[in-house]
C-alpha cells in the first residue's frame, strides 16, 4: 500500500486551497475599502501564497496521474515540504507563465523582496542581516506600506481570478481537478468583477522587456527559452 498522500487528499489539498485563496483574497479587498492597507497587503500576500500552492498541487497531482504515478514516500515529504515555505510558494505564482509578467516585479519576488515587504507589512522591528539585527536600520512599522502597495497586490490577484474565470467559461474547464473550477464560479467572478482597479503587472507587452533583459545576459540561449516558453 502507498505510504503519504492518498489521491484524496491530493485532491482535497488542490480544492481547499483555492477557496482559502478567495476567502483571503476578498477579505483583503474588505480591509482595504476600510483603508486598513497594511492588513489588505499582508492578506493579499498570502492569498497569492494559497492560489500559487493550489496550482502547485494541482500541476504536481495531473503530472504524477498522466506519467509514471505519484512518487515514492521520501520525495513527496520533499515536495510538500516546499510548500510550507512562502517565498517558494511566492515564486511559484509565476510558473508557466513567467514572461507575461513584469521583469522588475519577477525578481522582486525571486530575490525575497516580497516576503520582506510582508514582513514589514505586519510586524514592527529593525532589518535582519541573517542571525544579527541591525540596531542602526531605520525602524519599521505596517504603516510605511500605502495604498498603492495593497491596491497593486489586489488588483493582480484579481484579474489571475478573473481570466481562469474567463478560460473555464471558454473552454468548458480549466483545472484538472474538476472541483476547482467550481470553486472560481459564476458568482464568485460577479464579486470579483466588483473590484474597480487594474494591474500592470501583468501584459503581452512585458515579452518585448523581457527579451531586452535575456538577450543582453545571454543571446542565443535565452532568447530561445524566452521565445519557447511563450509559444507553450
Amino acid at each position: 500500500m502507498k505510504k503519504g498522500l492518498s489521491k484524496y487528499k491530493f485532491e482535497r489539498l488542490a480544492v481547499e486551497s483555492l477557496r482559502n485563496a478567495l476567502r483571503l483574497h476578498f477579505d483583503s479587498a474588505l480591509l482595504y475599502t476600510h483603508h486598513s492597507y497594511p492588513s489588505a497587503f499582508q492578506l493579499s500576500i498570502l492569498a497569492l501564497e494559497e492560489f500559487s500552492k493550489a496550482k502547485w498541487v494541482e500541476h504536481y497531482y495531473f503530472s504524477s496521474i498522466t506519467n509514471s504515478g505519484f512518487p515514492d514516500e521520501k520525495f513527496e515529504q520533499g515536495w510538500l515540504q516546499l510548500l510550507y515555505i512562502h517565498p517558494e510558494k511566492q515564486t511559484a505564482f509565476f510558473a508557466g507563465e513567467m514572461f507575461d509578467y513584469s521583469p522588475p516585479f519577477f525578481d522582486f519576488v525571486r530575490k525575497r523582496g516580497l516576503e520582506t515587504k510582508k514582513q514589514r507589512a505586519t510586524y514592527v522591528g529593525f532589518d535582519r542581516s541573517k542571525a544579527r539585527i541591525n540596531t542602526a536600520s531605520r525602524l519599521s512599522t505596517p504603516g510605511r506600506i500605502k495604498q498603492k502597495d495593497a491596491k497593486q497586490m489586489i488588483s493582480l490577484l484579481n484579474s489571475e481570478f478573473l481570466e481562469i474565470h474567463q478560460r473555464i467559461s471558454a473552454e468548458e474547464g480549466y483545472f484538472s481537478i474538476d472541483e476547482m473550477d467550481g470553486v472560481i464560479s459564476n458568482q464568485m467572478a460577479a464579486l470579483l468583477k466588483k473590484w474597480p482597479h487594474k494591474t500592470n503587472l501583468k501584459s503581452r507587452r512585458w515579452w518585448t522587456s523581457w527579451d531586452k533583459k535575456l538577450s543582453s545576459a545571454n543571446p542565443p540561449l535565452n532568447r530561445t527559452r524566452a521565445t519557447t516558453a511563450r509559444a507553450g
